[in-house]
């Protein structure tokens, strides 16, 4: 990466990370039941190429992870997160801008077919996320829970409501309704920002 692409990797990570918490702060009875995060990371990649779709999902995910701010994740609620949490979160996020990238080799925004694409991506990106991230807490803490229960309980609404799955839901339609308008802004940005190294 060149300067240019490491400050709009910072610039950008911290964007994701503000919308993480502004969404908190606004709908904090919600936790888990939706996020802006994901899609922002996978606009990175598709806007900006891989490594830094990678760089952003990393760097988002980590600072997210490591701040204790009970909106932010349930996980601060336990004041100190587990390096094994740590790292399965960062390669999920990286996994988010790393398809990103990837669907952008494939399909073009101005596609037809393109929001019903973002939906399948959105869907099947957060299914693996929302098992991957139950995996990672039952192996960061065998104590609460061993894997098979964490997977479980994926499904089942124990804590609220809802059950943690929700999250798929919801995230395949805000990838399919802000997918294209977002990367559309994205692409809009000034020259001078916008980079497609890959």
């Amino acid at each position: 990466m060149n300067t240019r692409e490491l400050a709009l990797t910072g610039v950008y990570s911290a964007l994701v990370v503000a919308v993480a918490y502004a969404k908190g702060l606004a709908a904090s009875s919600l936790p888990g039941v939706f996020e802006f995060m994901t899609i922002l990371i996978f606009v990175a990649g598709y806007c900006f190429g891989k490594w830094i779709g990678v760089s952003v999902g990393a760097m988002s995910l980590v600072i997210y992870m490591l701040i204790p701010y009970p909106f932010a994740h349930p996980a601060a609620w336990l004041y100190t997160i587990s390096p094994v949490l740590l790292i399965v979160m960062m390669l999920l996020g990286m996994m988010f801008g790393f398809a990103g990238w990837s669907l952008s080799k494939l399909f073009k925004s101005d596609s037809p077919r393109f929001a019903l694409l973002l939906i399948i991506s959105g869907f099947v990106l957060t299914f693996a996320y929302d098992i991957l991230s139950s995996i990672g807490f039952a192996l960061a803490y065998p104590a609460f829970s061993d894997v098979w229960t964490a997977i479980y309980l994926t499904f089942i609404p124990l804590y609220y409501p809802w059950p943690p799955i929700i999250h798929t839901l919801t995230n395949a339609i805000i990838f399919g309704v802000l997918g294209t308008p977002l990367i559309r802004a994205v692409k809009n940005l000034p020259e001078a920002l916008n980079t497609t190294r890959v």
